[in-house]
């Protein structure tokens, strides 16, 4: 089961979002060789999720945004949200592997909030390895 994350933003991620976000991270190189890796963004069940691949893996996931329900309703299902209920409008589900490619995927993530304002919710992101522990 991949990794999941929440986006709540003022306007609706699109695919240029999406495109942009993905071109910050590939220009700072989080994780990327630039002159190896490569982006690529491919549209499924008619638009209703559209997937980054880096060099032809998943990285990310992003599904269709919907209106937000009541601001009562995204604290209780989303307590850490970060977002002003004010300023976020759009609910918005993306998935992340687990493999090391993931982490592209949650740096595009935290790009498009950055450059759309809002917040992002990561859930089930792995925790760090203990050195010290035995099981």
């Amino acid at each position: 089961m991949p990794r999941s994350s929440v986006l709540l933003t003022p306007t609706p991620i699109d695919a240029n979002t999406v495109a942009t976000a993905a071109g910050v991270v590939w220009a700072r190189g989080d994780g990327l060789d630039p002159d190896r890796d490569a982006f690529t963004l491919r549209p499924l069940d008619d638009g209703a999720v559209l997937q980054v691949l880096a060099t032809g893996t998943v990285v990310l996931s992003v599904l269709r945004p919907r209106l937000l329900p009541t601001a009562a309703e995204v604290a209780r299902l989303l307590p850490s949200a970060n977002a002003d209920p004010a300023m976020a409008k759009w609910w918005t589900d993306a998935y992340t592997p687990w493999h090391p490619g993931g982490a592209i995927g949650v740096a595009i993530l935290d790009a498009m909030v950055a450059t759309t304002g809002g917040g992002v919710v990561h859930q089930g992101l792995a925790r760090p390895v203990d050195p010290r522990r035995t099981e």
